[in-house]
């Protein structure tokens, strides 16, 4: 579980902002039932016969085409297309004193598609008025504007000027500057074009109203009003996602409706099989992702078993939590104001059910592959069986944490440089279906507990869960995050692997290949082997023996120590990380609402 990267400032929706359109109001409701349910008419019975000359699925198609249209005007332009509007070529009468002239003449047309070629057939008033479901006076309206500019009726319905309870624009300001006050989140797991900000989950719309009312208690204002800005112009949710979300299972949702629907509406009986088909298809297509999916499940649930049969073999979880807040209180400004961030990286113990948790304010330390790396050097120094000698690892796939060069390089170091483990092998579950041990251990943290210190955190965490043990929470000083990055680069001679880490689903490290991890880009494909040691000087000789690769590779493994023994990197940071200055001063303001010694802890903090 990835937590949100750091508050973000509120922006107006852009217009390519992707985000799901509110249904269901009883006046949204009623406008698109009265443009999208037009039903035909009577036959004319005309001499013509027009409706003989169009056939009943045609018909059909027709109806269908013009209660698909999304607007009145996309409606009075296309019956426009197909009136044509000529002179009168002969007026008849008996007296001229009660004559009424007619202005033009009108022709009529049905558009259809016929032997897939667009065909249009001349009809009668009373036909076109029945086959396009409308009503007489739609079709007079529509003729008397034509015959006065030209062009087809502008729909003006509500867009009169005369409102006297219209808000006026330094009221729209005022709500739009009020929304952009709160301090939201990007999602980690959202799409980078949505630009979707998540807001507290204890917070809604009519809350962020109330507020509103008490910052501005001269403005008269709905709580419609706000609420059709806020979903109009803003792309905001509410509460933190959890987990990530798979887009082929999205993909397949997506696509499956749009073709039912089309096998619903679909008369060609060849048309419906082979939609039929496709539907069948991916089915079959969806049923494969979620059986390659369920591996990963259940290859973690064989290593928790294994775990639990051998003191030999471990099998362990790995993955940051969401950032918490500090402070942590119950006042109305945290809500437009930033906060400390405190991370917790937590690494869950298959076999026993222990967990532990990392936790460090931002301004100890990042979330990146060295923080990572750290922890778990830590973990199987630490808190890990001295008798484990198999240890089994699944997390995410996130790059910049758990899977990249420097922590595949450490599992290396690990069992060939420092011998702790004789074995090693992580796994990487399809993108969207990472549920973990991790998520539950989270799920039991109160995230709206009174916490004003990462201290408090910490108790919080501690007191999180009583069976069938406590978590065991360790405060992360900056001493404990080492270098490995530059160590590592430094130690194998180069800044790159030679495969690729992104297609890697399984890896391993074994004791019996000191110079080669295994990796497959599949739960069941085959192995491939990847070189990871550096170039070893003076090797330009061909066919060495095996004892001379034996040599250098002890050489390299060992330099100048003694059998046993390994150097650690230096610490990453030198002194605190320094905060952005717009959160520093927000956090010095909510300071002001906190006891005296958390007031002290956040005066002692540095900004950029």
């Amino acid at each position: 579980m990835e937590s949100a990267s750091s508050e973000e400032e509120i922006e107006c929706k852009p217009p390519s902002a992707r985000k799901r359109p509110k249904h269901g109001r009883l006046k949204e409701v009623s406008k698109k039932i009265n443009l999208q349910s037009r039903e035909a008419g009577e036959p004319c019975k005309c001499k013509d016969k027009c409706f003989e000359a169009i056939t009943e699925r045609e018909r059909a198609e027709v109806l269908r085409h013009i209660n698909s249209l999304k607007s009145h005007d996309e409606v009075n332009l296309y019956l426009t297309g197909l009136v044509t509007i000529l002179p009168v070529q002969r007026h008849r009468m008996k007296n001229e004193l009660d004559a009424k002239f007619k202005d033009a003449t009108y022709c009529y047309a049905v558009r259809v598609m016929r032997n897939n070629t667009a065909q249009e057939f001349k009809v009668c008033k009373n036909a076109f008025i029945s086959i396009h479901g409308i009503s007489r006076g739609k079709i007079d309206y529509i003729l008397n504007q034509m015959k006065k500019t030209g062009t087809p009726p502008k729909y003006n319905k509500g867009k009169h000027e005369n409102r006297p309870h219209k808000l006026s624009d330094e009221t729209l300001d005022a709500i739009r500057s009020h929304i952009k006050s709160f301090k939201g989140r990007e999602s980690h797991y959202s799409q980078k074009d949505s630009k979707k900000t998540y807001l507290p989950d204890d917070l809604n719309v009519s809350k962020m109203f109330k507020l509103f009312q008490d910052c501005h208690p001269n403005i008269r204002c709905s709580l419609e009003s706000y609420r059709t800005i806020f979903n109009k112009e803003f792309n905001i949710s509410f509460g933190y996602p959890r987990t990530d979300t798979c887009s082929s299972c999205d993909k397949y949702a997506v696509q499956k409706k749009f073709l039912e629907k089309q096998f619903a509406e679909e008369k060609d009986e060849e048309k419906k099989q082979n939609l039929s088909r496709d539907i069948h298809k991916m089915d079959i297509e969806h049923e494969v992702h979620l059986t390659n999916a369920q591996v990963f499940y259940d290859r973690k649930k064989a290593a928790r078993k294994a775990s639990r049969k051998s003191p030999h073999k471990e099998a362990i979880c790995m993955d940051y939590a969401k950032n918490y807040p500090c402070p942590n209180i119950a006042t109305n400004d945290v809500y437009y104001k930033r906060q400390l961030s405190v991370y917790a990286f937590n690494i869950h113990v298959m076999s026993d059910s222990r967990s532990l948790f990392y936790i460090y304010p931002q301004t100890i330390a990042s979330k990146g592959s060295d923080e990572v790396a750290s922890f778990f050097h830590d973990f199987i120094y630490n808190h890990l069986d001295k008798k484990v000698r198999h240890l089994q690892i699944f997390s995410d796939s996130c790059a910049g944490q758990n899977k990249n060069k420097t922590i595949l390089r450490l599992m290396h170091h690990v069992v060939h440089v420092e011998n702790r483990l004789d074995y090693i092998k992580m796994t990487f579950p399809i993108r969207g279906h990472s549920y973990l041990e991790c998520d539950k251990n989270t799920a039991l943290v109160k995230h709206t507990a009174h916490a004003e210190t990462p201290q408090d955190w910490v108790t919080v965490f501690q007191n999180a869960r009583c069976k069938p043990s406590p978590f065991t929470v360790v405060e992360v000083d900056q001493e404990m995050v080492k270098d490995w990055s530059s160590f590592l680069d430094e130690k194998y001679k180069s800044k790159k692997l030679p495969c690729k880490s992104r297609e890697i689903r399984e890896f391993e490290v074994l004791k019996e290949h000191p110079a080669l991890i295994r990796n497959r880009q599949k739960f069941n494909g085959p192995w491939y082997e990847t070189p990871v040691l550096p170039k070893l000087k003076k090797n330009k000789e061909k066919n060495l023996p095996p004892e001379e690769v034996k040599r250098r590779f002890t050489e390299w493994q060992r330099g100048n120590l003694s059998n046993g023994e390994f150097h650690l990197p230096d610490p990453v940071y030198g002194g605190l990380i320094p905060i952005d200055k717009a959160k520093y001063e927000d956090i010095q303001h909510l300071k002001e609402f906190c006891r005296p010694e958390a007031a002290v802890y956040f005066s002692q903090l540095s900004h950029t």
